[in-house]
């Protein structure tokens, strides 16, 4: 009992760490601010907090909206590698059917297969299968698979596909990480300025500044 106790009394933050949460606190603080122009710093004004904590919710939308993307394609990636799964299961049927087992696995790697212990398979790396399926496209016509199931026609389109994906998965990774680097600056100033808003009151209600940091919406006990 005694060590939950001491627990609950460490907390002692006043920003939160939720995203969402600090941008709820920032609109807060930026309306009372606003509305109290008499409390000044040097280095930010109460309309700069407020386009900072402005921005930082358009920041974090952006990063939902353009995330929520990347769900997509990672899906789309999920369904066409169970495909190619199975196409890769069919190559080696193949080269086992025409070459019997001991002479077709010295064809593997013309298909990008690899050999680990006492499998064969495509590498899962996304850069690594991207680039096998150039050469299994060259390979199944050397090998006589063209007019397979699994043959030409297949892994041409899965060839395509996946470079798609790969640019879209590129390109959406690169904005939500200019996303998140956006966020997190805005951030960082907008904890720095709470904690020199908080320091700003503590000095100016000296004995009643517990109850006053609570009206500019600072509830510590929430986080």
């Amino acid at each position: 009992m005694e060590a939950d106790l001491v627990k609950n009394v460490k907390r002692t933050r006043y920003n939160p760490d939720k995203d969402s949460d600090l941008n709820t606190l920032g609109d807060i603080t930026a309306g009372t601010w606003l509305s109290h122009p008499e409390f000044t710093l040097i280095w930010i004004t109460p309309a700069q907090h407020k386009t900072n904590v402005t921005n930082y919710a358009a920041a974090l939308n952006l990063k939902k909206s353009t995330g929520g993307g990347r769900m997509e394609v990672t899906q789309k990636f999920g369904d066409l590698d169970d495909k190619i799964e199975e196409g890769i299961r069919r190559i080696k049927n193949f080269l086992v059917y025409k070459y019997q087992k001991a002479l077709a696995q010295s064809y593997f790697p013309q298909f990008g297969i690899v050999h680990k212990g006492n499998s064969y398979f495509l590498p899962k790396d996304r850069d690594t299968r991207k680039d096998a399926l150039p050469l299994i496209i060259e390979a199944i016509g050397v090998h006589g698979f063209t007019d397979a199931e699994y043959g030409l026609t297949f892994w041409q389109a899965a060839n395509v596909t996946y470079k798609t994906l790969s640019g879209q998965a590129s390109s959406i990774d690169g904005a939500v990480s200019e996303k998140v680097s956006d966020k997190n600056e805005l951030r960082k100033t907008i904890v720095k300025t709470h904690n020199a808003l908080i320091k700003l009151l503590q000095a100016n209600y000296p004995d009643t500044y517990k109850s006053v940091i609570r009206e500019w919406g600072f509830q510590k006990e929430k986080y």
